[in-house]
């Protein structure tokens, strides 16, 4: 059904049987609906003005409201708060509230005498946390009992543990005749460092192989030289090869002169010798030649020792003499 208004537009209806009563009934809709809208249940935007000097409400009948809440009273805007400015931050700055200082001269004591800001206590104390040694406390007296038992400003209860003493559990055996306890707690000791010393044993076979030697130029052996003397470079790159080259007494003149870490020198020194040794033990050499030619290594590396000794003995004089004595 379409309600006709008296103006002349046309009037849908949106569902003519939510209106209908019956056959016959016509229901009139209270404005215009576009017929071309494709979606009737969505709601149009509200509208209105709220800007502008002439913004009044109005009443039902669209008559400005005249009662007191939308009357108008006359007045001038707020003032705008100033610009910050530099005074204006520096007295911010002076006023802010800040913790008094304490002079550091007032916190210390003057020998027995407390300082001038301590707490001040009823007697005997008459200072809060301040008790100077002066020789007559009483932990000062040197009886017996305070030597065989310590001093204590509260006696220990009986079943106190923490406290409790094994002297008095363990004197009578200590000062016996035989020396029965001397001995026994000599067996203890005895005991407990060899657990010790068996406890800290690596169980686990050794893994370690000597490291193979290269032949390399001069140029690379000096860096890889250099590289070992430097704790930064982790000693697992050195050990994936060691320049061929290094061993007898010039090995120890190298760490010397390069100044190698200790445990650094004596590392290359052991591969450089079980490497030299390995030979000794090839396949095809027999027992005998195998011993007589570590017995021989043997002797030529005491020989480089002691020739490498008398060359650091007979620098002494030269500059930076003392730093190699200790080094060799």
């Amino acid at each position: 059904m379409v309600d006709v208004p008296g103006d002349g537009s046309r009037v849908d209806v949106r569902n003519t049987t939510a209106f209908l009563s019956n056959s016959n009934a016509t229901t009139n809709l209270p404005g215009a609906i576009n017929p071309t809208a494709q979606d009737d249940s969505e709601r149009p935007l509200k509208r209105a003005k709220i800007g502008g000097h002439g913004f009044r409400g109005t009443g039902e009948g669209g008559e400005v409201a005249t009662d007191r809440a939308h009357r108008t009273v006359p007045g001038s805007p707020l003032p705008t708060l100033p610009a910050p400015t530099t005074a204006t931050r520096r007295n911010a700055q002076q006023t802010t509230t800040t913790r008094p200082g304490v002079d550091r001269a007032a916190r210390k004591a003057n020998g027995l005498e407390p300082p001038s800001i301590a707490t001040r206590v009823p007697q005997p104390k008459n200072v809060a946390d301040f008790s100077p040694w002066h020789g007559q406390h009483p932990e000062d007296t040197m009886s017996e009992i305070v030597v065989k038992q310590g001093y204590s400003d509260k006696a220990a209860g009986p079943n106190s543990t923490e406290t409790n003493s094994a002297r008095t559990t363990i004197w009578p055996n200590l000062s016996q005749k035989n020396m029965m306890g001397l001995q026994t707690l000599s067996y203890l000791f005895t005991s407990v460092m060899e657990k010790r010393q068996l406890l800290g044993k690596c169980t686990a076979p050794s893994t370690f192989k000597p490291p193979p030697r290269v032949t390399v130029t001069d140029t690379k052996r000096e860096a890889w030289l250099r590289d070992l003397a430097n704790p930064d470079v982790p000693l697992r790159k050195q050990s994936r090869t060691i320049p061929h080259g290094i061993r007898g007494k010039s090995l120890m003149e190298q760490c010397l002169s390069k100044d190698i870490p200790m445990p650094r020198a004596v590392w290359l020194a052991k591969c450089v010798g079980a490497n030299e040794l390995r030979a000794f033990r090839r396949k095809g050499v027999s027992g005998a030649a195998a011993a007589s030619g570590e017995s021989k290594w043997v002797m030529e590396w005491t020989v480089h020792v002691e020739q490498f000794l008398e060359g650091v003995i007979a620098s002494c004089g030269q500059p930076d003499w003392q730093a190699k004595m200790d080094y060799a």
